[in-house]
């Protein structure tokens, strides 16, 4: 039996995190204008949903808007990030655009505002390397691209899994540490009751 669970997509913004990054690292190799190359994007991006099909298609999410609007989703995103490949005033960043645009549309169908503000930092980082044609910007704008995509696999993996919990021993200050208080005086909570 399949579990759906919200914390699946953890593993489709992996891929895409490193997407990010591999394009950042194609496109500072290439020496492009603004650091981004719209080919490792079309490519990276193909690979990313294969990946992220088969992961979602064994494990899935949610999935709570009609099933209508992500096969949609799906096409617009396949075909703007194809066209915005060929888009030449944008300085490659068009598949870049679509990509955060379409993470956030998935997040509202999925009733998940970490997904809708991970990919409008996306679009937002996209759209500051499109108007800023220089190389270490569009550079430094991919690192923050990919480093917004990992911490959102990040939370998303902690809301499935949960978080290790740790035993209260394994804290140094907690062993021998007991507080005395007199019972008929009340606690004062604006002090700290830890000897100094």
């Amino acid at each position: 039996m399949q579990q759906r669970h919200i914390g699946n997509n953890w593993v489709p913004l992996v891929c895409l995190s490193l997407l990010f990054l591999f394009t950042g690292a194609v496109s500072m190799v290439g020496q492009h204008g603004n650091g981004a190359s719209s080919f490792a994007f079309v490519l990276g991006s193909l690979a990313a949903a294969a990946v992220s099909a088969g992961w979602l298609w064994r494990r899935p999410t949610w999935w709570v808007a009609p099933r209508r609007h992500y096969l949609y989703l799906a096409g617009g995103t396949a075909a703007g990030v194809l066209l915005g490949a060929l888009i030449p005033f944008d300085n490659g960043c068009g598949p870049w655009l679509v990509l955060g645009a379409s993470v956030a549309v998935y997040g509202y169908f999925e009733r998940l505002r970490l997904l809708v503000t991970v990919g409008a930092a996306v679009a937002v980082a996209g759209f500051l390397a499109m108007v800023v044609p220089v190389e270490v910007w569009g550079g430094a704008m991919h690192l923050t691209a990919a480093a917004v995509l990992a911490f959102g696999a990040n939370r998303l993996y902690v809301l499935k899994n949960g978080r290790r919990r740790e035993s209260q021993e394994s804290d140094p200050a907690f062993i021998g540490f007991f507080e005395e208080f007199d019972g008929d005086e009340p606690p004062n909570f604006w002090q700290s009751s830890r000897p100094k």
